[in-house]
C-alpha cells in the first residue's frame, strides 16, 4: 500500500511543469539592440529606471535611440494645481550628457512650464549633434518662443512636430527644413507672411498637418499652403465661440502633387484651390449653422476646387451649406468612385444633385447625423422631380447607411434606392446601438418586401 502511494506521488510530480529559475529572466538575455528597441517605445523616465533592475541593465538605457521627456510624469498634484517637481531640467540635461546612441532616432519634449529657455536651446543643439531624425516639441509658454535657429538648416531632420505656437522665421536663404518630409505645426492667428513663406520653402515636404487657432479680436488670417512636393495635407481650424461671433479666415492651397486633403473646421471659411490635379482622397468636416452669417456659396467654391478626387467624405455641415446654396451650379465629379455624406435635418434634397454630378459613382455611404439631441426635426427625404441619377441605375454597386433607427421617415429613402439601384450588389445598414435586435430583424423583413430593381441585391442590417 505504501509503495502504491509513493508511485502516485511520483506521477503527480512528473505531471507538474518544470521550472528553471535560472531561465526565468529571459528578457535580460536578449541582445542590447533588441532591448533598446523595446525601451524606445516608453518614456525616458521609465527607461532610465531600468538601470536599477540588475547589473546587466545598468547602462542599457544609454544606447536607447528614442528620448521622450515629459514633465507631466514628474508632477505632484496639490489641492487645485499641478506643480513640477524640482529636477526635471537637470534630468533632461543628465540624460543627454550620458546617452550615447549612434544616432538619436526621436527627441520628444513636453515641458508645461519651462523656466530656462537657454537650457531648452542647449537640449535641441545636443539632439542635433546626435543627428536626430525626428523632433517633437511642446512648451507651455504664454507667449511665442523663438524656434532654435539650428533646426532650420538641420540636414538630419526628417520629421518635425511643433505642438505649441513657436515663432517661425524663414531664413533669408529661402530654404527651410531642407530634409523634413513630415511637418506638423500649431499656429495661433498666424500672419499671412508666415504661411506664405514657410511651406513653399520646404523642398522635401510631403506630409503637412496644420492646427490653426483663431481669436475674434484679431484680423481674419489668410492661410497660404503652396508646395510643389506636398502629397498629404491635414488642416484643423478652431475658433473661440465660433457660433455667435464673426470669426473668418481664408485658405489658399496650391499643390500639384497633393493626393490627400483633410479639412476639419468649426466654421466655413473662404477657400481657393489651385492645381489639385493629383487629388484622390478628400475629407471635409466643416460646420455650418443656419444662423451663421457666412455665404453658403463658399461650400460650392470649395467643392469645385477638389472635384478631381476619387474618394470624398462630406460632413452634415457641408451638406447643410450646399443645401442653402443649391440654386448655384454644383460641380461635376466625373472621377468620383466613393462618397460618404453626413446628412442631418437639412441636406437630404442635395443627395439627388450630388448623385447626378457623379456619373461613375460605385459606392454610396449615408450617415444620419443629429446635430442636437433636442431637435424634433425628421430626416425628411423628398423624392426629386428630376430624372433618376445615371449612377444610381448603372454604376452604384454598394450602398451603406449608418445610424438607422427604423423610423418611418427612413422608408421613402430606402424604397427609392432599392427601386432604382439596378446595379446594386449589396445594401448594408448600421443600426444605432439603441435599436434592439428584434427591431433590426423586423426592419430587415419590412425592407425585403419593398420592390427592388435587382433581386440579386444582398441586404444586411448590423
Amino acid at each position: 500500500m505504501a509503495h502504491d502511494r509513493q508511485n502516485n506521488v511520483t506521477k503527480r510530480k512528473r505531471g507538474r511543469p518544470k521550472t528553471n529559475r535560472g531561465n526565468a529572466d529571459r528578457i535580460s538575455s536578449l541582445p542590447d539592440s533588441v532591448l533598446c528597441h523595446i525601451l524606445s517605445y516608453i518614456p525616458t523616465k521609465h527607461v532610465v529606471a531600468t538601470s536599477v533592475i540588475a547589473k546587466r541593465w545598468k547602462n542599457v538605457w544609454t544606447a536607447v535611440p528614442n528620448l521622450s521627456f515629459d514633465d507631466r510624469l514628474c508632477l505632484r498634484p496639490p489641492a487645485s494645481t499641478y506643480v513640477p517637481l524640482r529636477g526635471f531640467a537637470d534630468f533632461v540635461h543628465t540624460v543627454l550628457l550620458r546617452t550615447n546612441p549612434a544616432k538619436i532616432g526621436k527627441f520628444s519634449l513636453y515641458c508645461s512650464r519651462p523656466t530656462n529657455l537657454a537650457r531648452f536651446y542647449d537640449w535641441i543643439a545636443t539632439a542635433l549633434m546626435h543627428e536626430v531624425g525626428e523632433i517633437q516639441l511642446y512648451l507651455g509658454q504664454q507667449s511665442r518662443v523663438e524656434l532654435p535657429e539650428a533646426i532650420y538648416s538641420a540636414a538630419c531632420l526628417k520629421v518635425l512636430t511643433l505642438d505649441s505656437d513657436f515663432s517661425i522665421q524663414v531664413p533669408s536663404s529661402g530654404t527651410c527644413f531642407p530634409c523634413v518630409k513630415i511637418l506638423s505645426v500649431r499656429l495661433e492667428n498666424p500672419d499671412k507672411s508666415v504661411t506664405e513663406n514657410l511651406f513653399c520653402s520646404c523642398p522635401s515636404l510631403e506630409e503637412l498637418s496644420v492646427t490653426c487657432e483663431l481669436h475674434d479680436d484679431t484680423p481674419p488670417p489668410n492661410l497660404i499652403i503652396s508646395s510643389a512636393t506636398l502629397k498629404t495635407c491635414k488642416l484643423i481650424v478652431r475658433s473661440e465661440d465660433m457660433l455667435f461671433r464673426e470669426v473668418d479666415y481664408m485658405l489658399t492651397i496650391t499643390a500639384p502633387k497633393l493626393e490627400s486633403l483633410e479639412i476639419y473646421s468649426d466654421l466655413l471659411g473662404s477657400f481657393v484651390m489651385h492645381d489639385l490635379h493629383s487629388l484622390k482622397i478628400v475629407k471635409l468636416d466643416i460646420m455650418h449653422a443656419e444662423w451663421a452669417q457666412v455665404d453658403p456659396y463658399r461650400a460650392i467654391q470649395l467643392l469645385a476646387g477638389i472635384n478631381s478626387c476619387k474618394y470624398l467624405h462630406l460632413s452634415a455641415g457641408i451638406m447643410s451649406a450646399v443645401d442653402h446654396a443649391c440654386d448655384s451650379c454644383f460641380p461635376s465629379f466625373s472621377q468620383l468612385n466613393y462618397i460618404e455624406m453626413g446628412v442631418g435635418p437639412i441636406g437630404w434634397r442635395v443627395l439627388p444633385i450630388v448623385l447626378r454630378s457623379s456619373p461613375n459613382l460605385e459606392s454610396l455611404v449615408l450617415h444620419k447625423e443629429c446635430w442636437f439631441q433636442f431637435t424634433e426635426e425628421q430626416f425628411g427625404w423628398l423624392e426629386s422631380d428630376f430624372d433618376v441619377p445615371h449612377c444610381l441605375v448603372h454604376t452604384v454597386k454598394n450602398i451603406e447607411i449608418k445610424g438607422v433607427q427604423g423610423d418611418e421617415d427612413e422608408r421613402p429613402l430606402l424604397k427609392y434606392l432599392l427601386q432604382f439601384a439596378a446595379a446594386m450588389e449589396k445594401m448594408l445598414m448600421w443600426a444605432k446601438a439603441s435599436v434592439p435586435k428584434e427591431n433590426r430583424a423586423n426592419l430587415r423583413e419590412s425592407i425585403l418586401q419593398l420592390p427592388r430593381a435587382s433581386m440579386k441585391t444582398t441586404i444586411e442590417i448590423k
